[in-house]
């Protein structure tokens, strides 16, 4: 690669910036997209979560990656050809090999997002065991301990008064005044986020507070779910809760993309993404298929290069769409959206007096 471009003239083409302000894009080398080099070599893949629907030769770096596949290049040497499923138009596509996690879901939030906590995580119980050994009785004298946003301690979740690992959101300025100044916490372990009074706070050694937070964000895979603040969003939250949380039943979930453009956590809603297909372990049809199937979410917008286990999956859950459609169920009550670019859901028409 580097005799290939070193002291010669290049073209940097934009495509977009991620919130962390990094440029993406192509870097072209006359005619050629220095992309395929490393992709024809095999030292380096296709990233799906970029979306190579913005790169018009998209096609042309999938069979730069096929090619070095088919050879065994480097980091594919010990790669093994996916099963071939049959799509419903009867073609063959190739799966690839996705991540799977035995999962419970421990906070719902609005918009198809929620945290789960990985099933049989020997840090769970670990953690669970160094936080019961805790003598916790007596609240900190004030202005002994003046957490700030960032530090982890430990706070009494007012729920059910147990007491958990997290992150300081938003403290006051300067000292701590009195037991009963407010702070913002987030738990690194459930993925929930309130405010608690200091009496609840405590100080935490650092042989419990390194260890990584267990939740994870995700988000659910292919959908466009309106948010809290959307028409059908606060339906849309209540079924997710009802069908996940509210069920306390364990879940698969199947990793389609990784995020990572949200930075490091530093409260609800921060850090890596996940996209997966939630699948109860009794139940026939995903969680997002569900979600389509009662109208409270539609696919999102289709792309024009996809990758063929992609185009596979969003061709499957075209019938639960369909299905909402067509018996003008939740957000498809007024009809069909007028616009494939729109990007928020139909507004619910107001009742005539």
């Amino acid at each position: 690669m580097r005799r290939k471009i070193m002291q010669r003239d290049v073209e940097i083409e934009i495509e977009t910036v991620d919130r962390t302000g990094t440029f993406l894009g192509s870097m072209w080398e006359g005619k050629t997209n220095a992309a395929t080099f490393l992709l024809e070599a095999g030292v380096a893949k296709m990233q799906t979560g970029f979306g190579a629907d913005r790169i018009p030769e998209a096609h042309l770096l999938e069979l730069a990656e096929r090619s070095a596949k088919n050879q065994k290049l480097k980091i594919w040497e010990n790669y093994v050809e996916g099963e071939e499923v049959v799509n419903g138009g009867g073609s063959k596509v190739e799966t690839r090999q996705k991540e799977t996690l035995k999962v419970v879901v421990t906070e719902v939030l609005g918009g198809g997002k929620f945290y789960v906590q990985t099933v049989g995580d020997q840090k769970v119980a670990s953690i669970q065991n160094q936080l019961a050994s805790l003598s916790l009785k007596d609240a900190p004298i004030v202005g002994s301990f003046n957490p700030k946003k960032g530090d982890i301690v430990l706070a009494q979740f007012s729920l059910d008064n147990s007491w958990n690992r997290a992150m300081i959101v938003n403290a006051p300025r300067g000292a701590v005044q009195s037991p009963e100044d407010k702070l913002e916490v987030f738990y690194i372990d459930y993925g929930n986020q309130e405010t608690v009074p200091y009496s609840a706070i405590r100080p935490v050694e650092a042989s419990v507070s390194s260890a990584p937070g267990l939740a994870q964000l995700c988000r659910l895979a292919y959908l466009k779910v309106p948010s809290l603040e959307e028409d059908f969003g606060p339906e849309a939250g209540e079924y997710l809760h009802s069908v996940t949380l509210g069920s306390g039943k364990e879940f698969k979930a199947v990793v389609e993309e990784r995020d990572t453009s949200g930075g490091k956590v530093k409260g609800q809603g921060t850090g890596t993404e996940l996209a997966v297909t939630l699948i109860a372990v009794d139940d026939e049809i995903s969680v997002n298929a569900a979600m389509l199937q009662e109208g409270i979410a539609r696919i999102e917008k289709r792309k024009r290069w996809e990758h063929k286990d992609k185009k596979a999956a969003l061709d499957a859950l075209e019938k639960y769409q369909e299905e909402a459609r067509k018996s003008r169920t939740g957000i498809w009550q007024y009809g069909d959206i007028q616009s494939d670019d729109e990007d928020s859901v139909p507004v619910r028409k107001p009742g005539r007096g």
